[in-house]
């Protein structure tokens, strides 16, 4: 088989950022909502590790850009985060409360979306998050016939993790800048993707994406024209703020 014939991207071509892009709090249950109520049929979120270990919903290393709350995520037990309330995105108070990753998960199942979860390790818990946030996923997503997951992140050490915790998920190299061997780290990692910066998209890149047997997705795009043009030159999939843009 070559590679080009192994290339393969079964999840949806547009993906709302952070849940549901800028229709909802960000990370948050509504945002998977509301996502789903458009048409939207995937959703990327972040899973990082609460101090207990448990694997919840959060972008930043600490919770007061997005929540109520104060202080550092990984310092903060899950009983303490699931009563911290999320921030609209004008900065006022929502009625969303931090979820974890398994109520995203379960919402996803429920909703019928499709998850990309950005394995999102504070600082030294790159093992332990991946660990974790595969071994979750794996128990929850265990239906047969539904599109599995796709673990992505930017540590390849959580990546690595995740790959032992749960080999048969299928996993992504997330690359803000693209070098001449990122392709060739993503195949050592056992990924079967890369999700690149918007700017570093190219049609020589998708072409290559293909040719060495991954697919090809991009962060953050909120142009509609320049992202069904991007679509059509073969990109696999979009992760956008926008996501109504794409699916008028």
């Amino acid at each position: 088989m070559s590679a080009r014939a192994a290339h393969r991207w079964p999840w949806p071509a547009v993906i709302a950022h952070r849940c549901g892009g800028l229709l909802a709090p960000e990370n948050s249950i509504e945002g998977l909502v509301r996502a789903q109520a458009i048409g939207c049929r995937g959703a990327e979120f972040d899973a990082m590790l609460a101090a207990c270990g448990t694997p919840v919903l959060m972008h930043d290393d600490t919770l007061e850009r997005t929540t109520t709350g104060r202080g550092r995520v990984a310092q903060t037990s899950w009983a303490a985060l699931s009563q911290v309330a999320l921030k609209t995105r004008d900065g006022s108070v929502s009625a969303e409360a931090i979820p974890s990753l398994a109520m995203a998960l379960d919402a996803c199942l429920r909703l019928g979306m499709t998850p990309n979860i950005e394995i999102k390790p504070s600082a030294g818990a790159d093992h332990a998050t991946g660990r974790a946030v595969a071994d979750v996923a794996a128990a929850l997503w265990q239906r047969p016939g539904v599109t599995p997951p796709l673990l992505s992140s930017f540590s390849p050490a959580a990546l690595e993790a995740a790959a032992l915790a749960a080999p048969a998920l299928p996993r992504a190299l997330l690359l803000e800048f693209v070098q001449d061997d990122s392709l060739v780290v993503a195949h050592a990692l056992g990924c079967v993707a890369v999700v690149v910066e918007q700017s570093q998209l190219g049609p020589q890149l998708i072409a290559q994406a293909h040719d060495a047997g991954l697919g090809i997705a991009i962060y953050t795009e909120n142009d509609a024209e320049r992202g069904q043009q991007s679509l059509a030159s073969g990109l696999d999939g979009l992760i956008t703020d926008r996501p109504e843009r794409f699916l008028r």
